[in-house]
This record gives structure tokens, sequence and C-alpha cells, in this order.
């Protein structure tokens, strides 16, 4: 089935909720950790559909049936901010008060409602923002996220490729992404295609950054 990868819209947001669900859990599926299945998405994902400083492209399986006709699967995603700063102002002035307001009364009696929530939950009155040692490295971040039967089938290099090229027609000269610990067959590929993390001192280490001068070049 052909593989491609598109500008994603607001069609598109169930299914990449979805996608980051089943890879929540440091790339493994988070479904039996959560009473609320939408929070990850909602903390990490599907805002970026909604607003000017976000950007998402998506990663289309599609299904060329001759009965029919052709079917879109999304199986993967690559978003972020092309300015931090107004993601950050824009989340706080139209995103962040609906989902405290849903989710504020689990943090006073959290019956019924699993760790995994508890900790999305207290995110959303905290949300995490850039530094500006980060910001002197670049406006600009990303999130990839692929379902586990599409990994290591070249899509990652593809997506972040996308993302290189479409930063870059905006005058972007590099981006930077929080990278999970947890994980560390994400952080080997990241250091394969030239990723690095930020000079000592200057951002936590789970924050790696590329220069797109760098990109696909192998860092020793």
């Amino acid at each position: 089935m052909p593989i491609s990868i598109r500008p994603a819209t607001i069609a598109d947001e169930d299914a990449i909720s979805r996608i980051c669900l089943l890879t929540a859990d440091a790339g493994a599926s988070a479904v039996d950790m959560h009473v609320f299945p939408k929070l990850p998405g909602q903390i990490y994902a599907v805002s970026y559909l909604h607003f000017e400083s976000g950007w998402v492209f998506a990663l289309v399986d599609t299904d060329e049936s001759e009965h029919d006709g052709a079917q879109e699967k999304v199986v993967g995603y690559i978003l972020g901010a092309k300015d931090a700063p107004a993601y950050e102002q824009e989340t706080e002035e139209k995103w962040w008060p609906a989902l405290r307001e849903l989710y504020g009364r689990y943090l006073q009696d959290p019956t019924g409602v699993k760790a995994a929530d508890l900790e999305y939950i207290q995110r959303i009155f905290d949300p995490l923002t850039a530094t500006d040692a980060t910001l002197a490295f670049g406006r600009a971040y990303m999130h990839v996220n692929i379902l586990p039967e599409y990994h290591g089938q070249g899509y990652g290099r593809k997506l972040i490729d996308t993302a290189v090229q479409y930063l870059g027609t905006l005058g972007h000269k590099s981006l930077w992404l929080r990278m999970n610990p947890k994980n560390p067959k994400g952080a080997a590929f990241y250091r394969k295609v030239g990723f690095r993390p930020l000079p000592e001192g200057t951002a936590p280490q789970a924050i790696i950054g590329l220069k797109f001068e760098d990109w696909g070049k192998k860092l020793e």
C-alpha cells in the first residue's frame, strides 16, 4: 500500500490523538495506563492543528481497493511549533483553560483516576515552556510518532526531512525536541541523523537539537 506524507487537517485529529496514545509509553502503547485516553493527544499533539503557530504533517497509508476506492489511514505524524513562545501564548489563552475546567477536579479527588492520568492533568496546569537557552538554539520544535508496525522502514527520516524542508522555507535553520530518556532506540536514531544534546548547562539533557546544515550527518 502506498505511503505518503501530507499536511494534516482538523479531520485527522482523532487519528493523531489515537497514535499519540498508542506511542505515549516511551514509544509503546499507553492504552492500559489511562482512564482518559485523549489526554496524551490533548497535551502533546492535537493542539498544533488548531493554531497558526503550529504545523502538522501526517504519514498516510493508502489502500487503493478497486471496489471501495482509496482509503487513507494515518499511521504517524510529525508536528510542532513554528515559534515556541507564540504557541505557548496561544495555548495559554485558548487551549489550556478548557482542559483545566474539564479535568481540574480530579486533582482534588483522584478517585478512579490512574496515575498516568494525574501526571498529564498536572501538566495541563504546568505546561512545558521553552527556556531562553533553548530559544537561542532555535524557536521551532517538533514531535514525531509512528505506529510500531511502521517502524524501521525509513519513515521517521522522511517525516523529519519534510519538517526540515518546510521550516527551512520559513527561514528556520534549526529545530529541537524533548526526547523521552526512556526511549534509547529513539536517542540512537536522532543521533544517527544529526541531532545532538544542546550545550551542557544551557538546557535539560532531554532536549536535543538539529542544525539543518547537519541534517542526515552522523555526528561523533
